[in-house]
């Protein structure tokens, strides 16, 4: 009975672990960098053409908390100017508050060949 217990316990865990978990393999449309817009100071918004459900608008990455802001903005400016095309995974709990519509914080984005 214990053992049922606590792999009931653990798969409820790792089921809530990647919730909202979001991956989409697609090109960069257009880039929105926010300036002097109170806590939106330096939140890159990602327009794709074909968003995952959830993530309507597209991704978000804001500059304040994001240890790899940098080298995230590099990649995104990158696949954007060269057309190429990338996997953009991301939380569709964590929406971005700077718009109405539903973008997804980005995780993690991979250039594709």
């Amino acid at each position: 009975m214990k053992k049922l217990i606590g792999i009931i316990g653990l798969s409820i865990v790792c089921g809530n672990t990647f919730a909202g978990n979001t991956t989409v393999t697609t090109k960069i449309d257009k880039l929105y960098s926010y300036a002097e817009q109170g806590i939106f100071d330096g939140d890159i918004a990602i327009l794709i053409s074909n968003p995952p459900v959830g993530c309507e608008g597209g991704y978000w990455l804001r500059k304040a908390d994001t240890l790899g802001y940098k080298n995230t903005l590099s990649f995104l400016l990158s696949a954007f100017h060269s057309q190429t095309t990338v996997s953009l995974s991301g939380n569709n709990n964590e929406l971005w508050s700077g718009s109405s519509n539903k973008y997804c914080r980005l995780d993690q984005i991979a250039l594709m060949k």
